[in-house]
């Protein structure tokens, strides 16, 4: 207002309430008006008035805490409260006066609206209230400090957390300020911070560490239950610097860690930087326990087990822990010997952890003196480091039980591995010279050993203890040029392994090996896929051949789940094949759903090498000449057949040419021999008695054959056929590990007879069997096991008596003896490839050998299940069966043939026809030899189906001139060369084609002979370019016996087939019915068309 004394002085201005008497500059600028502006003075007003507001309140705070440290602004009228001293501008409370109500405005970077809402409406009522609030925000702000510290480290934080003892445990009596971290990497650990107040310091706060463990929660939703409660040292300096002794710790300019995060500055808040923040403690804490909480989890777990250790140590300057084991404790089922070894080459083992999430261990051995040298450019150094690696689950506490129990399982599975390989690598000097060149050993790392063998070294076996099925587990592989392909020994890698699992030696492994490769890769090539259609129950899949592993160096082949085939793979590259369907033990039973194979004995015979029959039985003489020997004689016989000691694990046999015995047993076998010669002897002699028959291998093959028996004939009686069934073997019961009662175990011969455990006691060994005096007598003779009756049949009649010695009587032919077959026929390993391999059918024409290839066996006995068929099918249609002496021959007679049926004498894998008319003016030679040749070639060939013997069968039951007619297409099928002036060749169709009109299913009999005849023709046309497929239409063709004429059949009308070409064939029929022949003449027909 204006001055009332004096009106030329400047106004006067008047507050209400007046303001406080100050020098502030803004209670100055509010008194005066130098200036002519109201809205500068309501400014300057208002910024007074908020000045003083903000006094009282720092007035308040001072009355609390004496060095308080807030500050003024003046821009913008407000308090800076700092709440934990030191303190970064962003943590401070910043309290605003409101410019038009005059209310307090509170704001925290970090604190939620609804918190500061509270704050405001306390402090706005009562400004006192400021100070329990700025107690409680400094606990608050602590716990911020605290998170914002650990956030790049594996945690999680939380105020609370729901232990189902919290009521009892210690941790209840602590402050209600703190705050829980869990460790995510290690979730049974937390570390528990407590914030206290500090006495006379209202803005500091000081900090309690605990380590506290937590058990496992059954389900997330579940409290855990407290554990462990430990409070860390106060003196974290030291723990900081725990270095090796003698290293002292390099200070420098780093910082020092300490209790106090930031140095304080009175007086001053620090506004530079937010590192004041940090809580180095915590942090540290946090990385030290999930670095070192793993290994003292470990360490702990060792201690149980009373597993000696050097407990948890720094490495590489300290960067890194480590624990070293001094000693691990021994393996259950390894010797001794084998475990001393293993200790003693084992220079150090060594846990540490791995990965950035910390949950990987890496336990590294080393060891010295490996036994084996791998070809692996890795296996080459003095010492070898083995690395076994084990991931923690997260549900596991890290560095718990179950790491030590995995270890342990693999330092079992490396001792169990070890030693095989300690014996393998003694024998390795004694190796035979085959097995050498066979096999290499590709890697042993101490966890698997990788053998490669074959020719080129192109397949691979691996061996490794298998810790949870507590057996070794065997996998086989390819490798180089052959990775891709598959391993031939598949087929009986579960046989390998119970073998290995038996007997864990590699040796004798590797000679399994050898002794199958080439009969598994023949026996591979056999088909094995289902076919349909070759019984009358055309919808009916029946297997070709089905492989049966029956151990490692037996299989059992079955022929369409009839016929069934022993293979027993031998040493020395052969192999003994014998009937599979007549019981092992007994020869006048059968295996049950099998049915012998009639013949087979014949037919093997022809695959037989004579000279290598002849090489076998004149090594076996040498070392046994038929000289008689009495009973008296036995005591001087056994002292000449004590078995001289033992050098070498591999005695090298006279007239093994050059070879090891490879059933030789490991050295350990050997003894038992030696203790007992009578036995030996004796088992040997019945043994080698046996030797004559191609059923067994000679005696130099076996370790018995080192003994040098005489010929036994002179004391042993013959043995019944029933013991010859199961002669296979080429050693006595200690040429195998197993003892003589195991028929599944290699190498192993089996003796049902039992005379083994009674012989010496017996009085049969005192006289002399009748076999001394006419070794020919013997059934074991090689050569009367040939149920051929004719001499011209067997393969050995011409050469026989000059592969047999001058000192033996010439063979006599024995009769066909039904189980023939079942004694073992003993054929090279490249015999058996020429059995098994697919190849042309001998004997027949290039062109007339159809385009279906398979093997000699298959041949064979696809023509016996043909015979068969063949014998069935006769007494269903009205043939006439004619009785015949001769063995595997079917005669029968239709109205007008008399028709023999057998196996071809030259090769045995094909079915012929003798066809002899009863009047012979009717038929002219040619064709007689056209329907044997169709029958050979078409009927009873490959694929060997049932229906088309009952097409053909209905064909021969036909009148003759119909019959002839028939024979007529055959010939121009067979011959399509001879008929060039025909446009289109001709085949016969005896079942049904997939391709033929609906008229019957496919795969059924074409042929229907009743009133009238239904029958089927292929007609394919001859000129057709080469990338076209030749035109081929099927014919149904039926003549009518009573008027002569031969029409097309009514052909039931399909979706999106051809009419034109049926259409042009039933036209020709009829315009060749209208000539009216007085016969059918279907071959002048093919003319026309």
């Amino acid at each position: 207002k204006i001055d009332e004394n004096d009106v030329s002085k400047p106004l006067q201005i008047f507050h209400d309430p007046p303001l406080p008497a100050s020098d502030s500059k803004l209670v100055e600028r509010a008194m005066k008006i130098d200036h002519l502006s109201i809205e500068k003075l309501l400014i300057d007003s208002v910024h007074a008035r908020a000045h003083q507001k903000l006094q009282e309140l720092k007035a308040i705070l001072r009355g609390f805490n004496a060095n308080e440290n807030s500050s003024i602004e003046t821009a913008l009228p407000a308090l800076v409260v700092p709440i934990l001293e030191p303190c970064g501008n962003s943590e401070c409370l910043h309290i605003f006066v409101d410019l038009h109500s005059g209310m307090f405005q509170l704001m925290l970077y970090g604190l939620d609206q609804a918190t500061l809402d509270d704050m405001e409406k306390s402090v706005n009522d009562d400004m006192k209230r400021i100070i329990p609030w700025i107690q409680q925000l400094k606990f608050w702000l602590g716990q911020q400090r605290c998170k914002q510290s650990i956030k790049h480290l594996p945690t999680i934080s939380s105020e609370t957390l729901q232990l189902s003892n919290y009521s009892t445990h210690p941790i209840g009596n602590l402050s209600k300020n703190k705050l829980f971290i869990k460790l995510t990497r290690l979730p049974q650990y937390y570390i528990v911070v407590e914030m206290l107040e500090v006495p006379n310091k209202p803005t500091q706060l000081s900090y309690k560490y605990y380590f506290m463990s937590v058990n496992a929660a059954e389900r997330e939703d579940t409290p855990v239950m407290a554990l462990l409660l430990q409070q860390f040292k106060e003196n974290i300096q030291e723990l900081v610097f725990r270095t090796k002794p003698g290293k002292q710790p390099r200070t420098g300019p780093k910082r020092k860690l300490s209790d106090d995060p930031c140095p304080v500055e009175p007086k001053k808040t620090k506004r530079s930087g937010e590192m004041c923040a940090f809580n180095k403690v915590l942090a540290h804490f946090v990385a030290m326990c999930d670095t070192n909480m793993p290994f003292v989890g470990l360490r702990l777990e060792l201690s149980n087990l009373e597993i000696p250790h050097q407990g948890v140590q720094m490495e590489g300057d300290g960067f890194s822990h480590a624990i070293r084991l001094l000693k691990i404790p021994p393996c259950k089922g390894v010797n001794e010997e084998t475990q001393r070894a293993l200790d003693r080459s084992l220079l150090d083992c060594t846990f540490r952890l791995q990965g950035r999430n910390n949950r990987t261990w890496v336990a590294e051995l080393v060891f010295a003196n490996c036994p084996l040298n791998g070809t692996s450019t890795r296996e080459q150094g003095p010492s070898r480091h083995v690395y076994l690696t084990y991931e923690n689950l997260l549900s596991e506490p890290v560095g718990g039980r179950k790491v030590v129990e995995m270890f342990l399982n693999d330092w079992n599975s490396i001792a169990r591995l070890y030693e095989c390989v300690l014996e393998f690598a003694r024998s390795l000097p004694d190796i035979p010279a085959h097995l050498n060149i066979f096999s290499e050993v590709r890697v042993y790392n101490y966890r698997k050993l990788i053998l490669c063998y074959g020719t080129t070294k192109g397949s691979s076996i691996s061996i490794q203890w298998n810790s949870i099925h507590q057996k070794f587990h065997i996998s086989l592989g390819t490798v180089g040029p052959n990775s891709g392909c598959s391993n031939c020994h598949n087929t009986i890698l579960h046989q390998l392994q119970e073998m290995f699992n038996k007997t864990p030696n590699v040796v004798q492994l590797l000679q399994v090996l050898f002794d199958t490769q080439a009969p598994l890769n023949a026996i591979n090539k056999l088909p094995t896929v289902p076919m349909l259609g070759l019984t009358q129950r055309t919808n009916t899949a029946y297997q070709c051949f089905s492989i049966l592993p029956q151990s490692s160096t037996h299989i059992r082949l079955a022929f369409r789940n009839m016929y069934c085939i022993d293979i027993y793979c031998r040493s020395r590259g052969v192999v003994a094949i014998r009937d599979g369907a007549y019981s092992l033990f007994d020869n006048s039973k059968l295996v049950e759903g099998f049915y012998p194979a009639p013949g087979l004995k014949t037919f093997l015979n022809m695959f037989v090498d004579s000279n290598q029959d002849a090489r076998r039985r004149s090594v076996n003489e040498d070392d046994n000449p038929p000289s008689p020997i009495g009973g008296d004689m036995m005591d001087s016989l056994i002292s000449q057949l004590q078995p001289p000691p033992q050098q070498q694990p591999f005695p090298k046999q006279p007239g093994s040419s050059g070879a090891y015995p490879l059933t030789s047993p490991p050295a350990s076998y050997h003894s038992t021999v030696s203790q007992s010669p009578l036995v030996s002897l004796l088992y040997d002699a019945h043994t080698v008695s046996r030797t004559q028959s191609p059923g067994n291998l000679h005696a130099a093959s076996s370790p018995s054959g080192a003994l040098r028996a005489p010929s036994p004939a002179s004391f042993v009686p013959t043995p019944p056929p029933s013991s010859h069934g199961i002669s296979i073997g080429p050693g006595a019961s200690f040429a195998s590990p197993h003892g003589t009662l195991d028929p599944s175990s290699p190498y192993t011969m089996v003796s049902p007879s039992g005379r083994a455990g009674n012989w010496p006691g017996s009085p049969q060994v005192s006289g002399p069997s009748p076999a001394t005096r006419m070794p020919g007598m013997s059934p074991a003779n090689p050569s009367l096991h040939s149920p051929v009756p004719d001499a011209s049949h067997s393969p050995r009649a011409g050469t026989s008596s000059q592969t047999l010695p001058t000192n033996m009587p010439p063979p006599r032919k024995l009769p066909q003896r039904s189980w023939a077959a079942s004694i073992p026929t003993i054929l090279t390993h490249s015999a058996l490839n020429i059995l098994l391999l697919p190849s042309p059918t001998p004997g027949l024409v290039p062109g007339l050998a159809g385009s279906y290839l398979c093997s000699p066996l298959e041949r064979f006995l696809g023509s016996v299940i043909m015979r068969r068929h063949l014998q069935r099918i006769i007494q269903q249609e009205t043939l006439q069966l004619i009785n015949s002496n001769e063995p595997g021959v079917i005669m029968f007679k239709t109205d007008a043939l008399k028709c023999r049926v057998a196996l071809s004498p030259k090769t045995n894998q094909t079915l012929q026809l003798k066809v002899t008319p009863e009047n012979a003016g009717q038929w002219k030679p040619d064709e007689l030899q056209v329907l044997e040749k169709f029958f050979e070639t078409r009927v009873a060939g490959p694929p060997f189906k049932a229906n088309t013997l009952i097409a053909f069968t209905k064909l021969l039951g036909a009148p003759t001139h119909i019959l002839r007619d028939c024979v007529h297409i055959m010939k121009l099928e067979l011959f399509p060369d001879q008929a060039t002036q025909l446009k289109w060749n001709v085949q016969f169709c005896l079942t049904i084609p997939p391709s033929a009109p609906p008229i019957a299913p496919p795969g059924t009999p074409a042929v229907v002979l009743k009133s009238k005849m239904l029958f089927f023709l292929q007609l394919t046309q001859k000129t057709s370019v080469p990338p076209q497929e030749p035109v081929s239409i099927i014919v149904p063709i039926i003549y009518d016996m009573a008027s002569g004429t031969t029409q097309q059949a009514d052909i039931p009308r399909q979706q999106n087939s051809s009419v034109a070409a049926p259409m042009m064939v039933s036209n020709i029929l009829k315009r060749f019915a209208e000539m009216n022949p007085p016969r059918q003449g279907e071959c002048t027909i093919f003319a026309a068309v």
